[in-house]
């Protein structure tokens, strides 16, 4: 190979490429004309979405939560009424919605609030885990004590904050996901009864015909071409 002959004076030095800051307004945006083309899909026929659809709420008010949460720790330190007017809801309402109460059973699990949203899939596996009622479901969480109100939902606020985010982050690590019991990841995406995950069921095999007997082309003893 020559001897490279391009002299560095004539070319210039390569630019380097400048990162384009997106303005979180901007990502505002984007994000609810993604939200608006997703109705506008399920709304085109395709009704076995609509619950997952339905399902965004539930994790927008999870995210909501955890952005809450580091917001308030340092280097941020916003207080309440900081946030309260950023949600158009009062101090108390804030407060009571997203905060940590005195006692440790209305608190969120710790390695949420220290993860922030960038909590791993591995992590809300175990957090629900731990958190999760049993079956039948206890009367509390046997993860912070939290005693399940009379409504049918067993659910602790840790849990209440993980499930949709399991729920919906679930296919990013599998072999996380399989450390749920049956009975924990039928909880988890909603069904009754508890179910083997990746299994096939084979087909049941197919006798051979009275009339013809099975050739290395037709196993089952069945003319195909008829």
């Amino acid at each position: 190979m020559s001897k490279n002959t391009v002299k560095p004076t004539l070319t210039g030095k390569p630019r380097k490429r400048v990162k384009r800051q997106v303005e979180n307004r901007e990502f505002d945006a984007f994000a609810r004309r993604i939200l608006r083309a997703y109705g506008r899909r399920v709304a085109n026929g395709d009704v076995e979405t609509l619950a997952s659809l339905a399902g965004l709420a539930a994790e927008v008010d999870a995210v909501t939560r955890l952005a809450v949460t580091s917001l308030r720790k340092s280097p941020y330190s916003y207080s309440w009424d900081e946030i309260a007017t950023r949600l158009g809801v009062s101090r108390q309402a804030a407060q009571q919605r997203y905060g940590d109460k005195s006692r440790s059973k209305y608190a969120l699990d710790q390695r949420l609030t220290e993860a922030g949203l960038g909590v791993s899939v591995a992590t809300l596996v175990q957090v629900f885990a731990d958190h999760h009622p049993g079956d039948p479901a206890a009367s509390c969480c046997p993860g912070c004590g939290f005693r399940y109100p009379d409504d049918g939902r067993p659910d602790c606020p840790t849990n209440a904050t993980v499930r949709p985010l399991l729920r919906r982050r679930r296919n990013e690590d599998p072999s996380a996901v399989e450390r749920l019991s049956p009975v924990q990841f039928a909880n988890l995406i909603g069904t009754t009864k508890p179910r083997k995950r990746g299994t096939v069921r084979p087909a049941a095999p197919t006798s051979p015909g009275p009339d013809r007997a099975p050739t290395l082309f037709d196993p089952h003893g069945e003319d195909l071409a008829s």
